[in-house]
């Protein structure tokens, strides 16, 4: 994956080509229309990859609440049992991506993900990364193989989404003190480096 041109795309909404031309997905069209308490909510296909759809609702205002989403999510499992459903707002600035871990003896645990088009959206883009697939990977592929890639992706824990929050904040600090780097993209690149090669020794000297 090609994190310049996967950020570009995120950036400007354009889930296929973030799926297809980064992703290593399928192209899936399909139109789903979701009624949940006397509203529409349509669903744009985007994506698949062994039966695991990539679902957009691109909306004309603001994104629901959980509580609706939610909703919609469980219509939309009637029809596709495995799928990422994302979020639009009408101003194309915010994103809401929604996944539910789905395991037998287990309760339902739904995972989302809020993006912003002001933030580099570094952790999203490496969630991304887990559920690339190369042209390597196809031979065999199954449906089990694609859930297990989106599931390490996505399966974050609160502690872990909390400890991404603090560490956001110490990175964007980090990048108002880094000089000398004309290009944006490759200044928020070397903050990232550095922040993990920091966080790294960090971990190490803890387990020593």
């Amino acid at each position: 994956m090609n994190a310049t041109r996967a950020r570009r795309y995120l950036q400007h909404f354009d889930f296929r080509s973030l799926f297809v031309e980064e992703l290593g997905w399928d192209n899936y069209h399909i139109s789903l229309t979701i009624s949940v308490d006397d509203n529409d909510y349509v669903l744009q296909g985007a994506a698949e990859k062994r039966n695991m759809v990539v679902l957009v609702a691109y909306l004309s205002g603001e994104i629901p609440p959980a509580t609706i989403r939610n909703k919609i999510e469980q219509q939309v499992a009637q029809k596709y049992r495995e799928h990422i459903l994302i979020f639009a707002n009408g101003t194309r600035t915010k994103q809401t991506w929604l996944w539910v871990r789905r395991e037998l003896g287990r309760p339902l645990a739904r995972r989302s993900h809020e993006y912003d088009i002001q933030q580099p959206g570094d952790s999203l883009l490496q969630k991304l990364a887990t559920i690339a697939f190369s042209f390597e990977d196809e031979e065999g592929l199954t449906l089990v193989d694609v859930t297990s890639r989106v599931r390490a992706a996505f399966n974050v824990e609160r502690a872990t989404r909390r400890f991404y929050d603090e560490f956001k904040k110490e990175r964007n600090a980090f990048e108002k003190f880094v000089q000398g780097i004309p290009d944006v993209d490759m200044s928020k690149w070397y903050v990232s480096v550095m922040l993990n090669r920091l966080m790294f020794v960090y971990f190490i000297q803890r387990k020593g």
